[in-house]
């Protein structure tokens, strides 16, 4: 019987993980662009999620130590589960049992920001115009439209700072990635694109990512952590929109071209739209 690469790549992990952890089930998740993530069972019913350094998550400017350095810093304030191993072809993770949230309210996420932005700093940085380049460069030819060319030259070209501190970041805070447990303890998942950088542009994709109203998002989040520059917050949030527009179109784009979903080139229209709107006429 011929073996597929589903059952190759499965086969690879289970070989990797031997003799400290001897998997009798894997099973690939569905849903994830950037990665192919395997929910692991041992012969002693532990389960674990299994966090590839694949070829789409390289192709994304992702590194699995990172990751695995953003988790335990989280778990040690109990954000996030801790990792259990780093592997040189990825991250052993637990499990975690709970119900994947369909909807969060503004205040939860305003709190759970405020947690994200007090951890300690982490020592990999998160330049929106970098990753910008990365995301890109990684595009082929013709993938690259004349409106796409247009949009990153002048992001690429009219780079700037908001001055704010930077913080640690999670960069993909939405509800999807958020697990409660039976105790009502909520955890954060997927800290892939945690980095130190500026927490104004991660409430701004915090927004995008819940569908929450961005001034509402950074009056609360600005009363929970005590701020009185409030203005100079929602000035800055209001600058780094088209940025976060500008890289979600670059991202469906990479998307789109790794794996050819429709759905993933009408978001990066959407996005290439919205940014465009913003550039000066």
């Amino acid at each position: 019987m011929l073996l597929t690469q589903e059952d190759n790549d499965k086969a690879a992990v289970i070989e990797t993980l031997r003799p400290d952890f001897i998997i009798v089930d894997a099973t690939f998740l569905s849903g994830g662009l950037s990665n192919r993530c395997l929910k692991l069972t041992t012969e002693d019913g532990r389960r674990f999620v299994w966090r590839p350094e694949a070829a789409s998550a390289k192709a994304f400017g992702l590194s699995r130590s990172h990751e695995f350095n953003a988790l335990k810093t989280a778990s040690d304030q109990g954000l996030a589960a801790p990792p259990v191993k780093y592997f040189n072809n990825g991250l052993l993770n637990p499990w975690i049992d709970g119900s994947t949230l369909e909807h969060v309210s503004l205040e939860t996420m305003a709190e759970l920001q405020d947690r994200v932005h007090g951890l300690p700093p982490l020592n990999n940085r998160f330049d929106p115009f970098d990753k910008g380049a990365v995301y890109f460069n990684s595009l082929e030819k013709e993938f690259k439209s004349p409106r796409l060319i247009a949009l990153h030259r002048h992001f690429q070209e009219n780079r700037f700072s908001s001055g704010l501190e930077l913080t640690t970041c999670h960069y993909d805070l939405g509800y999807y990635n958020l697990v409660q447990e039976k105790s009502g303890e909520i955890k954060i998942l997927d800290w892939e694109y945690a980095a130190l950088g500026d927490p104004a542009l991660d409430l701004v994709m915090t927004s995008l990512a819940n569908g929450l109203d961005l001034e509402t998002l950074v009056d609360r989040y600005c009363h929970i952590r005590r701020i009185k520059v409030v203005e100079k917050w929602q000035s800055a949030c209001v600058r780094w929109q088209p940025v976060a527009d500008y890289l979600g179109a670059l991202w469906y784009a990479l998307g789109f071209q790794l794996y050819g979903e429709p759905l993933y080139q009408k978001r990066r229209d959407d996005f290439l739209a919205k940014a465009e709107a913003s550039l000066p006429r």
